[in-house]
């Protein structure tokens, strides 16, 4: 029963401090006109592995003394992304849908004008664009905000926790 009150802690604490940080990550691209950078996109990811690995080794080291099995890990990573994902989702609705709307209609230009970079036409655009308006609307970012952070977070835990793991000598 106390492992899972320590699981439950490390993935509520270190989920809202993703949260949190992916919130102020957000914030100085919106307003520092670096949204649709690519190289700085990735910092996004690297937030993600920061928080999981911090998560795993608190686990490992202060919460199971010392050993990590690839399944916790694996599950722990998980639910502190999926908790990251709906902090970050929650803000990312609120912000684009009552805060400042301007941004979210900032945002649907820089995807257009990606799109066109990219060889796509103006009469494809425009075709685009209905859908484009329905995926792109603050509830769609949300949901697909949670889900990609979950799928991210899945596969980082993966990795993450084969580098991490370590059972326990079993007791004869």
């Amino acid at each position: 029963m106390e492992q899972s009150a320590s699981k439950s802690s490390t993935v509520y604490g270190y989920g809202l401090y993703l949260g949190i940080a992916s919130i102020v990550y957000f914030l100085m691209m919106s307003y520092s006109g670096l949204m649709g950078n690519k190289a700085l996109g990735l910092l996004g990811l690297v937030l993600m592995i920061v928080f999981i690995v911090l998560g795993l080794n608190n686990y490992k080291k202060k919460e199971n003394k010392g050993f990590l099995g690839y399944g916790q890990g694996v599950g722990i990573g998980t639910l502190i992304s999926l908790v990251g994902g709906v902090v970050s989702s929650i803000f990312t609705y609120v912000f684009y849908a009552f805060i400042d709307p301007a941004k979210h209609t900032e945002y649907l230009a820089i995807m257009q004008e990606e799109q066109m970079k990219a060889g796509v036409s103006e009469a494809q655009l425009e075709q685009m664009e209905g859908m484009m308006s329905i995926f792109q609307g603050p509830m769609a970012m949300a949901i697909m905000g949670i889900f990609s952070s979950v799928i991210v977070g899945l596969i980082i835990s993966l990795i993450v926790s084969a580098i991490l793991k370590k059972d326990a000598e079993p007791a004869f």
